[in-house]
């Protein structure tokens, strides 16, 4: 038997009060294992379709489901999520690496319990999979930007999501950290058997590291497997103007 997506959206539109149409019968499913790469220019609606499956923004119309069921919110404790202002945000509290990945685990915590013990082993597993053990105790805004980056994932993973969104991670992050980010995501969704949904204007990278590919302008231009996916032929209905994808390495 077919396991259900753990994403589904069946024609989703979002029209905000001022009268702005943020998506337009946007249909999508996300499965175990997909990594899917969410391509489109600013404003193109893809920080809102993020909010849409994260329950933040209620829908104009259409379906959306979360593993299976229309209750968004009794879901989210399997999602992972790492917001674009993530950094900008969060780099001037003055907690350390552990306390800010610690702060992943209040899901399953909940507001009004401690965290116990395996709470704090779960974020020293989580810190040395992705090798910022060393840096636990430094305080969040000591450390680089693709530190940084790491540990707003790790934040994410703590909580041992089956899905992970995550909306222009790598923004303001030097190249060498992008491509051990994107490393990063791979192992989690091939070893780990990870959905991840990545948006990210960094077009050549994610489409050579996503299995399926969505474009959109509000409306939707393709979605579809990445192997049937023409960077040259697609992205320039959705962007308006010709796209120049650049080839570089990925791991």
């Amino acid at each position: 038997m077919q396991p259900k997506p753990l994403v589904e959206l069946q024609d989703v539109s979002v029209r905000y009060a001022n009268g702005v149409l943020a998506l337009d019968r946007i249909t999508l499913d996300v499965n175990q294992k997909d990594l899917l790469a969410l391509l489109g220019p600013n404003g193109a609606g893809k920080s809102t379709l993020l909010k849409v499956i994260l329950g933040l923004v209620k829908p104009t119309s259409g379906i959306i489901k979360l593993f299976g069921s229309t209750d968004l919110a009794k879901n989210l404790k399997s999602v992972g999520y790492v917001p674009q202002s993530a950094q900008a945000r969060d780099t001037n509290l003055p907690f350390s690496v552990f306390e800010t990945v610690l702060l992943g685990r209040t899901r399953h915590a909940g507001l009004l319990h401690r965290m116990g013990t395996h709470d704090r082993k779960k974020v020293e597993e989580v810190l040395k999979m992705f090798g910022l053990y060393e840096l636990k105790d430094r305080k969040i805004g000591q450390l680089s930007g693709g530190q940084t980056q790491r540990v707003f994932l790790a934040k994410a993973m703590v909580s041992e999501p089956k899905l992970l969104l995550l909306d222009e991670p790598t923004s303001g992050v030097d190249p060498a950290s992008k491509h051990d980010f994107y490393g990063i995501l791979e192992r989690l969704n091939k070893e780990s058997d990870i959905a991840v949904i990545l948006s990210s204007h960094d077009i050549s990278a994610i489409t050579k590291l996503a299995t399926r590919v969505l474009c959109i302008n509000r409306s939707q231009f393709f979605c579809g497997l990445n192997e049937d996916f023409s960077a040259t032929a697609e992205l320039p209905k959705v962007y308006d103007h010709p796209v120049e994808v650049l080839e570089h390495d990925h791991p």
